[in-house]
């Protein structure tokens, strides 16, 4: 494989890691200096690549040196004859190693010497295994290179199929080469038939687990510490074995290596607010759109900021700025929000004024500014001035001939209410009907034109789905534990209905996981659960958990607590968007709204409040 074409000049590399320079000047400094720790802490398991170890069934063509070490098949006659006369002497010279040998001359094999790694990218090297299998690609290359041997490399899913590709495209292809498939027998033979034949210096990195063609001689097995934030990396040759531990590098450049790795560090966005400043009341409000964030001001009202696909861009155009926040006004002084919710970049509000549900602010016609009479207490509780209001979603289906909009409001006693209006712009309204869905609600959340929602009994839990146009509800599967409270993981998942749940069972006990199975976790004392979701660092799904000092949020889970984020100033309020993973917070002191992808390196937006800070 040929070297890998390098980059403009960019400043020099210690002369430890001189070695892989060539390789090493492809990734952006910060990202080469992380990924130089882990070929120094590699490289003395991997060794270099000796030819003869390859060569062992080439026979000698003649004598090519006189040596003191080798078979006695070998011994010089001169040193038999000395033997025969001088026997005390001959034994001396053998215990010193004195003895002269002929040292054979191997001819020169038709067949080139081959190095071949074969990578595992099944499921159980997902994630973080990933970075030592980079590390390993590029010091198995590197070290064919020296030797003068013909490199070529796998993926173990793909059967063979060896590349020849080198430099930016081999990684690329490296990382991109994720596969939820185990090798069967029949890849298996055919990796047999691929290596056969020549000298071979074969290579395996996976896991214990992972299948292993006939013609491997070194395996090198890769997993996950369970106690501290490294991998352990084992090799296991044909006469020996050696180990090692890679500590894991910062959070944000092991995602950059394994999702961007020749992408600088990209600036966070920062916006400067001259508004009032934040409200630290409620925590930030996802839309059901991907783009869009709500959160409440100082003076009672509301503002919507539109969240960047990326750090300094918007919609896959680079560059582009968030645009101009939309300040919404608060509501009248007569008027007490109930529930609300954001959809699209539409605030919309449920209020209570004068014995009547005021609704304003959502995106159709009929429930832009509409009353409508208070359902009796049995059916709907409205409780105004809460310090977190009822979660209101919300859809339509507009036609030729009128729209019909659908309000659904889960209030605090867990009743999930179903409002249906129908009517045509210009003419009064023609329907409005009000429904109980369910009782003993403890979760709800929209995805798209349906709402997912739990309803617990005492040893049970059910999740349902209503969906626009099927007023019916669905279910989805049961949960054999009652709870307190449900948050939904990613809301991909439940098209299937295998969706990740988080069930909270007691004060501090949960339950993760979903229809196949789940772990309990333990949350500390004093910690607030703020969303259930995944990381490409964890193999299962975990809690999203803000410490007791509020400074740290992390994912707990069945395999530990993995750090996410650390400030530097205690947070006031936290939210989590499990449709695209997606964390914001809001400082206590500063104020600032900060939106982060989970494994995120750089925010995707942060709005500074000009105004006042918060003491």
């Amino acid at each position: 494989m040929s070297e890998p074409s390098k980059a403009p000049a960019s400043p020099p590399l210690p002369p430890l890691l001189q070695p892989w320079a060539a390789w090493l000047s492809l990734f952006p400094d910060d990202l080469a200096a992380t990924l130089g720790q882990m070929l120094l802490r590699l490289q003395p398991l991997v060794g270099p690549l000796r030819r003869h170890a390859a060569r062992i069934a080439v026979e000698p063509a003649g004598v090519g040196d006189i040596v003191r070490r080798g078979s006695y098949d070998r011994l010089l006659i001169s040193e038999w004859a000395l033997a025969d006369s001088v026997p005390d002497e001959f034994l001396r010279r053998a215990a010193n190693g004195e003895l002269l040998f002929t040292g054979p001359e191997p001819a020169n094999s038709e067949t080139s010497l081959r190095s071949i790694a074969l990578f595992d990218a099944g499921p159980a090297q997902l994630g973080e295994p990933r970075l030592a299998h980079l590390a390993l690609f590029i010091l198995l290359a590197r070290r064919a290179e020296l030797a003068g041997a013909e490199f070529r490399w796998g993926i173990l899913q793909q059967p063979g199929v060896l590349r020849e590709e080198g430099g930016a495209q081999a990684v690329r292809s490296l990382l991109d080469a994720r596969s939820v498939a185990v090798l069967d027998a029949a890849g298996l033979d055919a990796w047999n038939a691929a290596l056969e034949g020549g000298p071979l210096d074969c290579w395996l990195v996976g896991d214990a687990a992972s299948p292993r063609p006939a013609q491997v001689v070194s395996r090198v097995l890769v997993r996950r510490s369970w106690f501290a934030a490294q991998l352990e990396v084992e090799l296991i040759g044909r006469r020996h074995a050696s180990s090692a531990s890679l500590p894991l590098p910062a959070p944000q450049d092991g995602v950059r290596l394994l999702r961007r790795p020749f992408d600088k560090a990209a600036t966070a966005v920062v916006v400067h607010v001259v508004s009032e400043a934040h409200s630290l009341k409620r925590a930030p409000m996802f839309s059901n759109l991907r783009e869009w964030l709500a959160l409440g001001t100082m003076d009672g009202g509301v503002t919507v900021y539109r969240i960047p696909d990326r750090p300094g861009g918007v919609a896959d155009r680079p560059g582009a700025k968030p645009g101009r926040p939309r300040k919404l006004g608060k509501p009248a002084h007569h008027e007490a929000i109930v529930a609300a919710g954001l959809h699209r970049k539409s605030f919309g509000t449920v209020a209570l004024s004068g014995g009547a549900l005021h609704f304003a602010g959502f995106p159709g016609p009929i429930f832009s500014k509409i009353t409508l009479p208070l359902p009796d207490p049995d059916m709907f509780e409205a409780v105004p001035g809460a310090l977190r209001w009822a979660s209101a979603f919300y859809w339509s289906n507009q036609g030729s001939g009128g729209s019909v909009e659908d309000v659904l409001v889960l209030d605090k006693a867990g009743r999930l209410v179903h409002w249906t209006c129908s009517g045509a712009k210009g003419r009064a309204l023609e329907q409005a009907d009000v429904r109980l869905v369910a009782r003993d609600v403890i979760g709800a959340i929209q995805q798209a034109d349906r709402v997912l929602f739990a309803v617990t009994a005492e040893r049970r839990t059910d999740v349902y789905s209503i969906a626009r146009g099927k007023p019916a509800k669905e279910h989805l599967y049961p949960i054999m534990h009652g709870g307190r409270r449900l948050l939904f993981g990613e809301t991909k998942e439940w098209r299937g209905g295998r969706g990740t749940y988080a069930l909270q069972l007691d004060g501090n006990g949960w339950l993760v996981g979903n229809a196949a199975g789940a772990d309990r976790v333990e949350v500390p004392s004093e910690s607030a659960v703020i969303g259930c979701g995944r990381s490409e660092r964890a193999q299962r799904p975990g809690l999203l958990v803000l410490n007791a000092g509020r400074t740290r949020i992390s994912l707990l889970g069945a395999e530990g607590s993995l750090p996410l984020l650390k400030e530097t100033e205690p947070i006031a309020q936290a939210s989590f968007d499990p449709a695209y993973g997606r964390l914001a917070w809001v400082g206590q002191k500063s104020g600032a709204l900060i939106v982060r992808g989970i494994d995120a390196a750089q925010p995707l937006l942060r709005i500074v409040p000009k105004r006042g800070t918060h003491d």
